[in-house]
């Protein structure tokens, strides 16, 4: 299990006291400060240093500033987790000449006998190689003196630091004086740190940090109406943790209860004193901590739990079925109802994480039933659209056979109406070998209203002459040339004799071929498949007019973004989120735009990495991680065109950057185009 919490083998604590000296006033409580603390911090219930990683230099062992100087370098150098400084006593600052702590035969004109905090300040940032160093003084650096004070300050202790990744708390402010009452076994400040140790915040959190061990002192000092303490913080120093806290809550019946299922839980486990020590161990944490969590006087979270099950997974004897939802769920209970602040805000948090875990597990179910509609969907369309084709393809050979039909029939009916609008036409000619002579000619037409159209065969003409024999010829001739036929002699003969013929008679030779029984009009067929055919096309038409629209996205909630144009512009450091919303209620299928990311100005060449991440009314959709290297200036760009299942109502942008390791948390990022769409789909009307 992972903590927070320093490892004491990797840890050092160096503690300077001066209590007597020989031109500055006498500081008997020093002592005290000094040897409490050591105490204190070797104490398994709260830190657990080993003795000889806590070094204790006061009377005859802090009096020379190089020897001093030497133990500090030397534990510096051994510590890898944290190094811990305090020093108590007088403070020197002449102009000029920054903080020296003054050592016993230090006084404002003997700085060499004092510790130069430019020194120190070297050690903890060119030597010490710890993760977390703290510095406490508990002193002021003014020259003048007055009885058993320390002396007052003329500027702020904190800003003299300058330490990078290191806590600095001091006694007093600027204008106060850090005290040394008369009659208490400690000074006043460092007072108020050995009883927030030795006796635990209440309602504090488990673990003290710098931060809660600050507020705590500094309102137990400020309602005594003594100086306020200071503080400085770099690089997140103020969550540096200094211990365990020794107080416990009040054991509620929910808590009890849950205690119990612990301790049945680990019972096979503990000896017969107890056990605690080798449990301790397992889960990183000091025996008393883990006998306050038995008893109930500490909620153990959800993290101590899971590390607890482990550890009893891994020693042989399991737990039973189910027995770690029963005590996750009696966890929760204790919390819920426990009082304290800290156990109920990291209940919500231990709640909030459960609940995006079910709802990731939720979302991939559903996008994986609702992948399996959308292909049951597709498949019906599919087949819907199948059997349209087959359908329509049968309609269209029906009307074929309907057209055909009525070709023929409206072939009949012309013959028809040809046949009663033309005349029965007779001549009257006489003709001899030598030119017309007086006779009469008649000429029938024969098969009119016998079916010739039907039958197919041509018209049959008669010429009648008197008193000469008739003569038959067939011809070709449509029913409309019959009686504009000339006589043959009269054409042979040449001679313009002056024979007269009606004036509808054709001219000679010419002959109107009569109508086939099946005529070929292709007309009619184009214009009845145009027809059909143009609902089709006007669909189509309006499904590809209405898949070229968009609908802009506007930001409705979130981080807001500068708009410039169509495109939007975040200048951010850290993570962002955004809702947008689009401007009208059509329905839509398609998210177009594209994410282009930029390294900040202020990363000095650093590539900036993130994870981006789209959700469509609150259910994450897509997901993925892009990185610019800063080179070119123009950013890594991530086309976000994606196809949707169905029209949304919000569309929520998040970027948090990965942390990776040698990136810049600073960066630039612009949305350009961001809009929904209609794709064009044929089938959408099915």
């Amino acid at each position: 299990m992972n903590s927070p919490f320093p490892d004491p083998a990797r840890s050092r604590a160096v503690l300077i006291g001066v209590a007597a000296y020989e031109k500055l006033p006498d500081l008997p409580s020093v002592d005290n400060n000094v040897s409490k603390l050591k105490e204190l911090l070797m104490d398994d219930d709260l830190w657990g240093l080993p003795e000889e990683h806590c070094v204790a230099l006061s009377g005859p062992k802090a009096v020379s500033a190089p020897s001093v100087m030497q133990t500090l370098h030397t534990m510096a150098e051994e510590a890898t987790d944290a190094f811990l400084v305090y020093f108590a006593g007088h403070g020197l600052s002449p102009l000029k000449f920054g903080l020296h702590l003054a050592l016993p035969g230090a006084d404002t004109e003997r700085l060499y006998n004092a510790l130069d905090f430019n020194h120190i300040r070297h050690t903890l940032m060119e030597v010490c190689t710890a993760r977390q160093r703290l510095v406490i003084l508990d002193c002021c650096y003014a020259g003048r003196v007055f009885g058993d004070h320390l002396g007052p300050t003329n500027e702020e202790l904190a800003d003299l630091a300058g330490i990078k990744g290191t806590y600095l708390l001091t006694a007093a402010s600027a204008t106060a004086r850090a005290l040394a009452p008369k009659g208490e076994p400690y000074t006043a400040f460092t007072g108020e740190v050995i009883k927030a140790l030795d006796e635990g915040i209440p309602d504090g959190p488990d673990l003290l940090d710098t931060d809660a061990f600050f507020r705590h002192v500094r309102r137990e000092l400020i309602a005594k109406g003594r100086p306020e303490p200071q503080q400085r913080a770099d690089h997140f120093g103020h969550r540096i943790v200094l211990a365990h806290n020794r107080w416990d809550q009040p054991v509620g019946p929910e808590a009890a209860a849950y205690a119990q299922a612990l301790r049945e839980a680990v019972r096979p486990l503990l000896d017969d004193d107890g056990g605690t020590a080798g449990l301790g161990r397992a889960l990183a944490l000091p025996p008393a901590q883990v006998k306050r969590y038995l008893k109930g006087g500490r909620i153990a979270p959800k993290d101590v739990l899971d590390a607890l099950a482990d550890f009893v997974d891994a020693s042989g004897r399991p737990l039973p079925a189910g027995e770690p939802d029963r005590l996750h769920t009696l966890r929760r209970a204790a919390q819920r109802a426990s009082k304290d602040t800290d156990t109920q805000l990291l209940y919500w948090r231990e709640e909030a994480d459960r609940l995006k875990t079910e709802l990731s597990d939720l979302t991939q179910e559903l996008d994986e039933s609702a992948a399996l509609k959308d292909r049951d969907r597709l498949l019906r369309q599919l087949e819907h659209a199948r059997r349209y084709i087959k359908l329509t393809e049968g309609e269209l050979t029906a009307e074929r056979e309907t057209v055909h039909q009525l070709r023929r029939e409206v072939a009949v009916l012309r013959v028809q109406a040809r046949r009663l609008l033309t005349p029965e036409p007779t001549a009257q000619a006489v003709v001899t070998d030598e030119g017309p002579v007086e006779g009469q000619a008649e000429v029938r037409a024969e098969g009119r209203a016998e079916g010739r159209a039907e039958s197919g065969d041509h018209a049959v003409v008669t010429l009648a002459m008197d008193p000469g024999p008739s003569t038959t010829s067939e011809t070709g001739a449509d029913t409309d040339t019959d009686a504009g036929a000339d006589a043959d002699a009269g054409s042979e003969s040449g001679s313009g004799s002056g024979d007269e013929t009606d004036d509808d008679d054709d001219t000679d030779g010419d002959a109107e071929t009569a109508p086939a029984l099946y005529p070929q009009d292709p007309l009619g067929i184009g214009c009845l498949i145009g027809l059909l055919c143009l609902p089709v096309a006007i669909y189509l038409v309006v499904g590809l007019f209405i898949s070229l629209g968009t609908v802009g996205l506007e930001p409705s909630g979130g981080r807001r973004p500068t708009a410039a144009g169509n495109a939007y512009t975040w200048d951010v450091a850290g993570r962002v989120e955004s809702v947008f919303a689009p401007e009208e209620n059509i329905p839509t299928d398609r998210l177009q735009g594209t994410l282009r990311l930029m390294a900040g100005s202020d990363c000095g060449g650093k590539p900036v990495e993130v994870a981006w991440e789209i959700a469509l009314d609150g259910r994450r959709f897509k997901q993925g991680t892009v990185r610019d290297d800063g080179g070119s200036g123009s950013g890594t760009q991530v086309a976000t065109g994606f196809l949707l299942k169905s029209s949304v109502d919000t569309v929520t942008l998040s970027v948090d950057p990965t942390g990776a390791a040698g990136t810049c948390d600073r960066y630039t990022l612009v949305w350009e185009k961001p809009a929904l769409s209609k794709r064009y789909d044929p089938f959408y009307a099915f």
